[in-house]
């Protein structure tokens, strides 16, 4: 997190001394610059917190489904549920009364100590931070890359009305960040661009967040994952191959083919297969079998028997056929979250904890990024001239339908992002 800090300093100095040279004067709102506490960050073990990681797990799958499946018709789609886990946790550290209850109703409250487990969460994957500008193209690195940040954009206040500095403390100790001031009668459009195109590599460079001069309170998360296969796939033997959407219509994506190392389980409704990462990380992905819906394999119910059915299965050689896929999306966080019960925190009061007056969230979005090809994650990956199929391998393991997925930290079973495949390549 200190990299990126350091880079978007950068380019704020660099902003701010161009329009120095030029004589004029700034009509554009400023770089976002964060304010955080000097208290410092937590260091606690995931074994020190193990009960309380494993129920946030279960509370990250349940937001991440409910907003994986969020949309049927789209060719794709991603969400952060490690990201979104984090912002809730961060509004809860602030959150008072009926708000408060909410939180902890929706799954934060099965943390006996939620400070405590999330700070263990937060150093966890910060091991995997990094700049995704620094990426090559085609060139996923062999250790992982996962760039997940969280923007909680504060309303410039008089003193009276600005951000608690208890609040801040809390902030700096549990998830190792601060708040981003903002004049919002500026807007926010094109600062809050230039903080997703630093976090997303620029695959992204703008943030559909909707706020207006009396926002006090708004939030961006972004996503993004960079990482080769621990064993990849022969680009030689991608093809096109029929796929059936989820309406039924038979596509031709391109598809990746190879016999490597993996775990396959199955289950009611669904058949599992595991691809792994560097380190602890790995893509799941949970196949409907014919006639399942596809929002049935993306419910928060398929996604936890999956998760666990493959921690059980031995890792053997399978040729596994997969579509090659992008997804670089927003995801809408407002109507979600009220459907799942939490009204309280665009309504208030209740934040009075972060602010007095108690400001309410105005809009949130959460941004991810993900394209799968045959050397792993990257900004993108190319395919090579096929060459002629070889005789059939062992056990194979065919996608070639809908199917839901999940980049996983199997260490704690964290979902770093989750999403549905409907038309790959679309």
């Amino acid at each position: 997190m200190a990299l990126m800090q350091i880079r978007r300093a950068a380019v704020a100095l660099f902003v701010a001394g161009t329009l120095a040279a030029c004589g004029g004067t700034p009509s554009a709102p400023e770089t976002l610059s964060l304010e955080r506490s000097k208290t410092a960050f937590e260091q606690v073990g995931i074994d020190e917190t193990r009960d309380d990681v494993t129920a946030l797990v279960s509370t990250a799958t349940r937001v991440g489904a409910r907003l994986a499946a969020g949309d049927p018709r789209a060719a794709s789609t991603a969400v952060s549920p490690w990201s979104v886990l984090s912002l809730l946790g961060m509004l809860r550290a602030g959150a008072q009364g009926e708000t408060a209850a909410q939180l902890d109703g929706a799954g934060l409250g099965a943390a006996k100590n939620l400070p405590r487990a999330m700070a263990a969460l937060t150093g966890q994957a910060a091991q995997w931070a990094g700049d995704p500008g620094t990426v090559p193209t085609g060139t996923p690195p062999a250790s992982p890359l996962f760039q997940s940040q969280v923007a909680l954009l504060t309303a410039k206040q008089p003193e009276d009305r600005r951000v608690r500095p208890e609040y801040l403390d809390a902030l700096a100790a549990s998830y190792d960040t601060g708040v981003y001031p903002v004049d919002f009668g500026l807007g926010v459009g094109e600062p809050l661009g230039e903080w997703v195109a630093v976090n997303t590599g620029s695959s992204l460079t703008a943030a559909p967040l909707r706020t207006d001069a009396d926002t006090r309170l708004a939030a961006a998360t972004t996503a993004y994952l960079a990482a080769a296969w621990r064993f990849p796939f022969d680009a030689a033997r991608t093809r096109p191959a029929p796929f059936t959407a989820a309406d039924g219509a038979v596509l031709d994506p391109l598809t990746m083919r190879g016999t490597v190392p993996a775990r396959v389980a199955a289950g009611e409704g669904f058949t599992a297969l595991q691809l792994d990462y560097g380190t602890t990380l790995a893509l799941q992905i949970v196949l409907p079998t014919p006639g399942t819906p596809l929002a049935d394999a993306a419910s928060e119910g398929r996604f936890t028997a999956a998760r666990i059915a493959l921690a059980g299965a031995p890792s053997t050689p399978h040729e596994v056929s997969l579509p090659k896929w992008r997804t670089s999306t927003w995801t809408g966080l407002a109507d979600p979250l009220r459907d799942a019960g939490l009204t309280a925190l665009f309504a208030g009061p209740g934040l009075d904890g972060v602010a007095p007056g108690s400001p309410s969230l105005a809009d949130a979005r959460a941004a991810a990024v993900l394209t799968v090809g045959e050397k792993g994650t990257a900004t993108d990956t190319a395919t090579t001239a096929p060459t002629p199929e070889p005789a059939p391998g062992p056990a194979p393991f065919v996608v070639d339908r809908a199917f839901a997925y999940s980049v996983v930290d199997t260490a704690t079973g964290m979902p770093l992002m989750m999403g549905t495949v409907n038309r790959p390549g679309a």
